[in-house]
Order: structure tokens, then sequence, then C-alpha cells
């Protein structure tokens, strides 16, 4: 579905995105991480033809971003990170504005803009002024925009920023309705925290795409050291001291508490938390929870290589 080819891109003479090269197959949910600045945005942008490739292609459904950009404009959808000043204009002129640049137009332009106002829960508000809407109800409507003429393709840049769980949960089950219908979607994730909706994980820094594969812990482990936490009520001196060697480091965060960096071998067919929890309980201390902490994908971000 598309195919990035050691695409470049720059900035003011910068260059922000560093011959990265990326396929997204049709029906996946791509999450993009990184720390700011790594490119996640400029990356967005290039695949929405927002802003111009300097080197290298971008291929979308067989057509280039540099060559055929209007044929990729109408298989996708784009919603950036932030609503932009539209004073004065009312939900459904904003939407109509678009879905008619789409070619929408009778029963299928009302029924579209009755889906956008929905997901962003105005519903019967089309009068609302866009600069009177909340945060996340100016993110909702954006993305309710990029849907309108139903792309193949949906982009959203930071699509969790400014929502609440309820919202945040909508926009889940939308990315997740719209992968097993077939289209694909790719989103950049600015705080790393990944949900379930995504099928696969690519990983920035400073502009190249440093680590990609399906959006599952096993996927990138091999080979990582990764920080993990342990509830041992009471214990936790003593299981600092029990683990001892099996770890790359540890530390006693209070009573109850220890924090400890383990290595995943390539190899190993136990996970290595699973050892030390077995030799605590055989030295008599009871682990109350444990799991890697912060969330794996903050980590890769952290170290992403």
């Amino acid at each position: 579905m598309i195919r990035c080819d050691r695409v470049i891109v720059e900035r003011s003479g910068q260059m922000v995105i560093d011959r990265l090269s990326l396929e997204i197959g049709t029906g996946e949910t791509l999450a993009v991480i990184g720390r700011s600045g790594a490119g996640k945005t400029t990356l967005l942008e290039s695949l929405a033809t927002a802003i111009a490739v300097r080197g290298g292609d971008i291929v979308v459904d067989g057509h280039s971003v540099r060559r055929d950009t209007d044929a990729v404009r109408s298989r996708i959808g784009y919603a950036p990170s932030q609503l932009a000043a539209w004073p004065a204009v009312r939900a459904d002129e904003f939407l109509a504005l678009f879905a008619r640049s789409a070619g929408l137009g009778g029963r299928g332009l009302t029924e579209a803009l009755d889906r956008a106002l929905a997901l962003a829960g105005l519903s019967g508000r089309g009068h609302a002024s866009i600069d009177r809407l909340s945060a996340g109800q100016a993110k909702l409507l954006l993305i309710g925009r990029a849907l309108v003429h139903a792309p193949d393709v949906l982009i959203l840049d930071d699509p969790y920023g400014n929502l609440d769980p309820c919202q945040r949960q909508t926009i889940e089950r939308l990315i997740g309705d719209l992968q097993i219908g077939g289209r694909t979607v790719i989103a950049a994730i600015d705080d790393a925290r990944v949900p379930d909706c995504f099928t696969h994980l690519a990983v920035l820094s400073e502009g190249r795409l440093v680590a990609q594969g399906p959006a599952t812990f096993a996927a990138f482990s091999a080979s990582r050291a990764w920080r993990y936490r342990l509830h041992c009520p009471g214990q936790a001196e003593a299981a600092a001291s029990v683990v001892g060697q099996m770890t790359k480091h540890r530390e006693v965060c209070d009573a109850n508490t220890l924090d400890c960096t383990l290595t995943c071998g390539k190899e190993s067919s136990r996970p290595p938390l699973a050892e030390i929890i077995e030799a605590l309980v055989r030295a008599g201390i009871a682990v109350e929870e444990a799991g890697l902490h912060p969330p794996w994908t903050e980590q890769l971000v952290e170290q992403p290589a």
C-alpha cells in the first residue's frame, strides 16, 4: 500500500528525514514513536503531501507523492496535531468545505457530515463555532474531517493529544474498526504510549528509522536491556540481595519496591523476569506484582537502538 524509498525531507535547509525506507501494508495500523524532534510530524506531512520530498520517493497505492500528488491526496485523509484558527466558522461549514473539495454532494455529503459531527460529539450541533470548541472536540473534528471522503489511508499526528479518556477510547475503537475494514492507519504517538489497536511500530531517531516490527514486546525484546519494577511487600532489600548478579542494575526504591534492569538474550527460551521471580519465590520472598516500568514502548524511545 505505502512504500517509502530512501526518503529525504528538509526544513529550512536542514535534513529532518534522512534516507528513510519503510513499507506499510494494506490494513496495517502503524504507530510512529520517537523523541521530540525525531521527525515524526515531518514524516507524516510528507506522506500527506503537505511538505515536499527532497530525495527518494513515497508511493501510495502505486502513485508517487512527487509525480501524482492529486492521486495520492484522493486516497488519504490527514489530521494534523492541532486545528488552525477558523474564527466565526461553524463546524458543519468547516466540514462541508473539505467534503465538497473531495467531490461529495447530496445525500453522501449530508451523511459524511453527520458521521464527522458524531465523532466530535457534536451531533445536532453543527452550528457550533469552531473557535468555541474544547481542545478535545477540535481534535475529533479534525479526525472527522480527514474521514469525510472515506480514504483508504488515515494519517494522524498526535491523535490522542488533548483527549479525555472517553475520547481516547473512541479513537482507539475507530482505528480498530478501520483496520478490520482493511484501511491503513499511520499515527505519530508523541507520548509513546501505544494502544493495542496498532498492529505495527516504527521508531525514529534524528530522522532515521532505527527499529520497526509488529507492535509486540517480543518483536523488539531480544538483546536489549529493559527496566522492570517488582513489588515485594516489606522485602525489597532482601529481594535486591537475592537477585544479585542476575540483574544488570538494581535499585531499592522503598521498603516494598525494587527496580532492576534485565537483558533479554537472543537465544533464551525463558524471559529473564521469570527467572528473577522464581529465584525470589525459592528464597521465600513474595512478589505481589512485577512488570516493565515504564512501558516498553517508552523505553524504546529512550534507547532506540
